[in-house]
């Protein structure tokens, strides 16, 4: 589980601000909110709320960043990182990005750190709480050699070969840990991490992001139970009772259908087939429906082109949160209500914080009716973006603000108590007429 995360110069953040997921008190909803890990405790959602353009969706794009920086092997020495730091200020355009991300696998805390630019991972460093905080490594690179000075602490344990394989294999554009995924090194705690950032650090979910492909594939390969799935979706559409994926083999004699009906998608399934005749299978998501005809029940079957689009995102989140009902995950999403009705939108969160352990959710919205209910929130789930004039941005929380208990936050938000609100003018638009006229 993630404890904080730390961003400085990227994107809209210019000075450092901490996403902190630590939990204040012992107090309100505890064990519902909350996970009590040795003795961390540790908030299982965060809510981030701002008008457009006020950097929420910057939040879960450094993390997304973070986490492919240090996983990406497959640079070459030329390849540039994807380094973005604050635009609107000249002191800061060739200045370093700083992330440092604080979490916990089992009960052990981490603290990994990255300082780079756009030609060189600068500073690197791991520690490891046991229970104080001690080095794995840190790392320095030579701007004007490349070269990389690896120093290793004490809990780090390796002889001069292994470390020179592995300074060896690690570009001065690459992390430690993607030069220790290009070597038949073992080394427990790399891999202890590599294994978390895979797979309980889960990619960004965007509103276009397509989930759909992904779920199905997990599907037909028997990845992932459909219980969960079909539970959900018939939340989404009470008539859906069954979603199933079979595979369908493109041939030349199918496509021919398409030809009339659907010539671009005709043409580039002709050409994908001629380059690639090995990707010959398609896989058809079918959902079952049961309705009631003339007082007699029947099943219909409806492929996915003929569902809505809030059913299809429904159906990729409840899929995607069906593989962290057993394990361990971090989900971070982009504006979650995209193409959701409300009752839903609250359905998924519900179901997510009453069925997973030792998960988060990490979401941006629009939706500030989510607040509403005050007495059923803990403050510091709430976080709130608001642009400066200077174009940066300002991360701070509910539980930052001085305010009433008895207030509703729903009711304070709307009306600007909390900031992070658009400053919209007028909707008339004067008549102005043209000088010729």
């Amino acid at each position: 589980m993630i404890l904080k995360f730390k961003i400085k110069n990227h994107l809209s953040f210019k000075n450092e601000v901490v996403l902190d997921f630590v939990a204040t008190k012992k107090d309100k909803h505890f064990n519902f909110f909350c996970e009590e890990i040795g003795k961390y405790k540790v908030l299982k959602i965060a809510m981030l709320f701002g008008p457009n353009a006020s950097g929420k969706s910057n939040i879960l794009y450094a993390l997304n960043t973070f986490r492919n920086i240090v996983l990406n092997d497959k640079l070459s020495k030329n390849d540039t990182i994807a380094h973005i730091p604050f635009e609107f200020d000249s002191s800061t355009q060739n200045a370093p990005t700083f992330f440092e991300l604080e979490f916990l696998v089992d009960e052990t805390k981490f603290s990994y750190n990255i300082e780079f630019n756009d030609k060189f991972i600068l500073h690197e460093n791991l520690y490891v709480y046991s229970p104080k905080k001690a080095k794995f490594f840190s790392r320095i690179t030579n701007v004007k050699t490349g070269e990389i000075n690896l120093d290793l602490g004490n809990k780090f344990d390796i002889g001069d070969i292994d470390k020179r394989t592995l300074t060896g294999n690690t570009l001065h554009n690459m992390t430690i840990l993607s030069g220790y995924n290009k070597t038949s090194l073992q080394i427990k705690v790399f891999d202890i991490i590599n294994e978390w950032l895979n797979y309980n650090l889960r990619p960004i979910v965007r509103p276009d992001t397509e989930l759909k492909e992904y779920i199905k594939d997990k599907i037909y390969n028997k990845k992932i139970k459909t219980n969960l799935i079909e539970d959900m979706l018939h939340n989404a559409d009470f008539n859906v009772k069954r979603a199933f994926v079979h595979k369908t083999e493109i041939t030349i004699e199918l496509l021919e259908g398409l030809k009339e009906r659907e010539p671009i998608l005709y043409k580039k399934a002709i050409e994908m087939l001629e380059k690639h005749p090995e990707d010959n299978i398609a896989l058809d998501l079918i959902f079952e429906h049961l309705v009631k005809n003339r007082s007699k029940k029947e099943l219909f079957q409806l492929p996915e082109s003929l569902e809505s689009a809030g059913t299809l995102r429904y159906f990729g989140l409840s899929g995607v949160l069906s593989e962290i009902i057993n394990r361990t995950g971090v989900l971070f999403i982009d504006e979650l209500e995209s193409s959701l009705h409300p009752d839903l939108l609250n359905h998924f969160i519900s179901t997510f914080m009453l069925n997973t352990k030792k998960s988060q959710l990490i979401f941006t919205s629009h939706y500030y009716p989510l607040l509403e209910d005050t007495d059923e929130l803990r403050k510091d789930i709430v976080w709130f973006t608001e642009k400066r004039e200077d174009g940066s941005t300002e991360l701070y929380s509910l539980k930052d603000i001085n305010i009433r208990s008895s207030l509703n936050y729903y009711k304070a938000y709307k009306t600007g108590k909390f900031g992070a609100k658009p400053f919209v003018g007028s909707a008339y638009i004067p008549n102005i007429e043209s000088k010729d006229e």
